[in-house]
């Protein structure tokens, strides 16, 4: 469905990236990651046809170059990370002007259009904000607002720049499996830039991790995930552990114990009634202790694939 090859863009003589290629297949969700500065961002506006660049986008085996506006809107719909509220438009009104690339250029909205966007807004928790006016919205009901749109679109590719940043953590996960209903429903393509690498790695089938402006490592979470690379490429010390469902959680690690003493002065604090072992940094997770044995591994036999643009099923 996408396919960069040799993408490059350069502000003056650096490169914010410099001759990545990038595919997904149909139905597949491919996750960007990588430190600030990375160039994930840069990537996306390429693909959406915002930013000027040196290489090639294909979207369903056609060039995105020199496609209208209105064509490569019915292909691609992006949600950025810095979202614009227009004034004196109300949430429905924003929903609805993803459904502008289908129509005609003296038409107008039909009610079938009002009907999907409004069942958008229900799906993703805001039907009661359809008549408020963007200014008023906070930024995590901005947000969704903005995914609404993009989804109205009905595009086959969609591009989420950090969709979830200003959401709390129920509405951040139900906007997630949103995505991947209608992914599963409708065969969507989707590549997403996100910081919560545990997200990440739950709902993406494959991640890419860039760092100046390059792809260092491409594959299933499993694979790319790596405890050591991550603490290389993002700094820090983390944990990559598998929970008892089955799901990969990464969890940064502080390089100092927490001190026990919560005072600011000597002798101010829990003085002799602290409990036997409070503030011991549990085993695996920081310390001199022994490593937790969920820490996640790939399991016996997976191929680990780490070229860049490769597919993985999930």
């Amino acid at each position: 469905m996408l396919r960069c090859a040799g993408i490059t863009v350069s502000y003056g003589s650096i490169d914010a990236i410099a001759g990545v290629d990038l595919t997904a297949a149909d139905g597949e969700w491919v996750g960007l990651i990588g430190p600030n500065g990375a160039g994930k961002s840069t990537l996306l506006r390429v693909v959406a046809a915002l930013q000027r660049h040196r290489g090639t986008v294909r979207i369903d085996g056609r060039a995105a170059a020199g496609m209208s506006r209105r064509h490569h809107a019915r292909l691609v719909a992006y949600v950025p990370q810095q979202l614009e509220k227009p004034a004196g438009m109300t949430v429905l009104e924003y929903a609805m002007l993803g459904r502008t690339p289908h129509i005609g250029y003296l038409g107008v909205e039909s009610a079938a259009d009002r009907r999907f966007c409004a069942a958008l807004l229900d799906r993703l928790g805001i039907a009661g904000l359809a008549g408020r006016m963007l200014p008023t919205l906070s930024g995590g009901e901005m947000q969704r607002a903005a995914l609404a749109r993009a989804l109205a679109q009905q595009a086959p590719v969609l591009l989420l720049d950090e969709p979830t940043s200003a959401l709390d953590l129920g509405n951040r996960i139900d906007a997630l499996e949103l995505v991947d209903d209608l992914r599963r429903e409708r065969g969507l393509t989707v590549v997403s830039a996100i910081h919560d690498l545990t997200l990440a790695a739950q709902f993406a089938d494959r991640l890419v991790l860039l760092s100046d402006g390059r792809i260092v490592t491409s594959g299933a979470p499993c694979d790319v995930l790596d405890e050591r690379r991550l603490g290389r490429y993002f700094g820090g010390t983390v944990r990559v552990i598998d929970d008892a469902s089955g799901h990969m959680i990464v969890a940064p690690v502080r390089r100092r114990e927490r001190p026990v003493n919560f005072g600011g002065d000597a002798g101010v604090g829990f003085g002799d009634d602290v409990p036997e072992g409070f503030g011991d940094v549990p085993a695996g997770l920081g310390g001199d202790g022994p490593a937790d044995p969920r820490v996640s591994h790939c399991a016996a036999g997976a191929p680990a694939d780490l070229g860049a643009g490769s597919g993985v099923p999930r």
